[in-house]
């Protein structure tokens, strides 16, 4: 399990986006103090930057942790890997009737200002990706559909590649 938590640690890292990596001391105040409330006892491990958004990355209760919040220190997100092997069977079993052929490439959790907590599933099929959104309880809630340059099975929606937002599918 232990061993499971380190692979799951640097998969998370190694494929999350990445912006420009930025010192704490480059970090608005108010980003800062947005974070130190939300999550006071957690230590940021790196500070990435990418348009207006800060990434913190941490580590909470072991697990690998990434915090977006915009300029003004407005928090965004907070999302935490899930391996793959984990999908719950709801999740797994809508891909398999909905998307036959696709592979799942990665899971998270993700918890939104509005939204709460949700999974968040990239899935991709030679050159189609798309991430779908599903609801703790497993039960679908929208599809982004994505165009990757190239390898989309290798980088299947990393922003690591340019990715294209093509159509947005909302169902509830």
């Amino acid at each position: 399990m232990k061993k499971l938590l380190i692979i799951s640690v640097v998969a998370f890292f190694a494929t999350a986006s990445f912006g420009q990596t930025i010192e704490e001391s480059q970090v608005p105040e108010s980003v800062l103090n947005t974070l130190k409330v939300k999550y006071p006892n957690v230590k940021v491990t790196k500070w990435e930057k990418k348009d207006s958004i800060y990434t913190a990355e941490l580590l909470m209760n072991q697990t690998a942790t990434e915090v977006e919040l915009n300029d003004k220190g407005t928090w965004k997100s907070t999302e935490w890997p899930v391996p793959v092997e984990y999908t719950p069977k709801k999740i797994n079993d809508y891909i398999s009737l909905n998307y036959i052929g696709y592979k799942i490439n990665e899971v998270s959790i993700s918890d939104f200002p509005v939204d709460g907590k949700m999974y968040i599933t990239e899935i991709s099929k030679k050159k189609d990706c798309e991430v779908l959104y599903f609801s703790l309880k497993g039960e679908f809630k929208k599809v982004v559909k994505e165009t990757c340059n190239k390898n989309v099975e290798k980088k299947c929606c990393k922003k690591k590649k340019p990715c294209k937002k093509t159509d947005v599918e909302n169902k509830k």
